[in-house]
């Protein structure tokens, strides 16, 4: 229990201390804010009440008049010292805020579109003005596309005949009589599209008819061979019987040639007959052999012209799918250059910096159109802070800022941000000037307070960047500092 109550009674304490501090804190505060106005007041009284006593108040008769200012004479004084001991109190403790003075003008939060064509071109209409708010996807500008169109037709109609020519070649391919046609080729419509699966019917159905004509000759061929060949075993079957039936008659007359019934020139006779019929019947067997082989030659022939075909379609597909891979890539280049002829906005916005204004002026590739700013992008202030005060300003400072396009007792306090700075020194183009770039995010709620100001890209501003507080003696004896600790390092 004990413990609960020292516990208890310790927080207590420490929290009773710690309103006390805070309350100090607040007073003195409020003691620094308001002390001005104290001092006034005090003086103003004081002041006037001297005045009354030295110009308004006579002096009683019989009484000296220096005995009759003495008291006037003793507030006075007392006046006199309180004013420089407020002065000296206020100097030495009074804070004022010390700044870092910067000129710049307000820019988007790196949402700012550059507007710009990658190949260039003339143009051919101009659609917004500067300060128009445009949506996404409105026109801006529009450039000829002659040029364009006419390259992506040229690739578009190759395109055609590829694919016409490649669902031929498949169908020579696979020995087919009709042509199927992709889906590719058949969206493309129009009248070229029809011509062109005219004229490759028209080629698959002449190259069909030259391939049986060349395999009807071949076939011709190898038939009358055939026929001259069956002619000759003919010749040889009739030679064969002509052959037994002299073999019959030599042995007769042998054997009468024997008993001396018979001359002996009649049977050689019969003897040259039978070696003249045996070289003829031979020399019909070779001839049959050689058409033998003219047939088997033939066949080959015609089996080579029929796979030559195939072969020559099959060869010819993968060069065609290289082209016809190649020619979509190049199809898509161009339809995106087409319709990049039409300059449209990427997103809402208002259209600053107009560069074009003339109808058939060159656009050159890469460079600035306009600049578009978002609807919805958070303004900033871009300032240029002199290299002598880079050394009092850091990312996360409170700044003030001070719109040079208004009247300044019209405006609410706007406060800001410092977000970043620069990492070197840049230098202005024209004047080679330096400074250090400093990006100021403006308070949205400030500028909310402020219904009559409207932030707009380009509006020039002056920033105080706060870097602390000081008081007045330190402003006033900082120069004389500087002054003794440069003399005493001088040798």
């Amino acid at each position: 229990m004990m413990d609960w109550w020292k516990t208890s009674g310790t927080a207590l304490w420490s929290a009773t201390i710690g309103w006390l501090e805070s309350l100090a804190r607040e007073a003195s505060q409020f003691a620094v804010e308001y002390a001005w106005v104290f001092l006034y007041l005090f003086l103003t009284v004081a002041t006037l009440v001297t005045l009354r006593a030295l110009f308004f108040r006579k002096a009683p008769v019989g009484v000296e008049l220096t005995r009759a200012i003495r008291r006037p004479r003793f507030f006075g004084y007392v006046t006199v010292c309180a004013l420089i001991i407020s002065l000296a109190s206020w100097s030495l403790f009074a804070p004022i805020a010390s700044a870092s003075i910067a000129f710049g003008v307000v820019s988007p939060d790196g949402s700012r579109k550059t507007i710009s064509h990658l190949e260039g071109g003339i143009i051919q209409s101009i659609h917004v003005r500067e300060g128009e708010t445009v949506a996404a996807g409105d026109p801006l500008v529009t450039l000829e596309d002659v040029r364009a169109r006419t390259e992506y037709s040229a690739l578009r109609e190759r395109m055609m005949f590829l694919l016409a020519s490649r669902a031929r070649l498949e169908a020579q391919r696979t020995n087919k009589e009709r042509i199927s046609f992709p889906d590719e080729l058949k969206r493309f419509g129009g009248e070229t599209v029809e011509t062109i699966i005219e004229a490759q019917n028209e080629l698959l159905e002449s190259q069909e008819l030259a391939h049986k004509g060349r395999e009807k000759i071949y076939r011709q061929r190898i038939s009358q061979i055939n026929e001259h060949t069956a002619g000759l075993e003919e010749v040889i079957a009739a030679q064969d019987e002509q052959l037994a039936i002299l073999e019959v008659e030599i042995e007769n007359y042998q054997t009468l040639l024997e008993k001396g019934l018979t001359q002996a020139s009649i049977l050689f006779s019969l003897q040259k007959e039978r070696t003249e019929l045996i070289a003829k019947r031979a020399i019909n067997s070779a001839k049959i052999a050689e058409n033998r082989e003219a047939i088997a030659t033939a066949e080959i022939e015609l089996l080579n012209l029929r796979e030559g075909r195939i072969e020559d379609a099959h060869n010819k597909i993968p060069e065609i799918d290289n082209e016809i891979s190649e020619l979509r890539s190049q199809l898509e280049s161009r339809s995106d250059v087409l319709k990049r002829t039409i300059i449209r906005a990427p997103n809402a916005g208002t259209v600053i910096d107009l560069q074009v204004a003339t109808v058939g002026g060159v656009v050159r590739p890469g460079a600035s159109i306009m600049e578009l700013v978002p609807l919805d992008a958070q303004l900033i202030v871009d300032a240029r802070v002199k290299p002598i005060d880079i050394d009092r300003v850091r990312p996360g400072m409170e700044a003030r800022i001070i719109l040079s396009a208004y009247k300044q007792r019209n405006l609410p306090l706007i406060s800001g941000t410092l977000l970043s700075i620069s990492a070197d020194r840049l230098e202005e183009d024209r004047t080679g000037e330096p400074y250090y770039l400093a990006k100021v995010e403006v308070n949205p709620a400030d500028l909310k307070k402020a219904t009559d100001v409207k932030l707009i890209p380009g509006m020039p501003t002056e920033v105080m960047i706060l870097d602390g507080e000081r008081s007045v003696i330190h402003y006033l004896l900082d120069p004389l500092t500087a002054s003794f600790e440069r003399s005493f390092r001088e040798q």
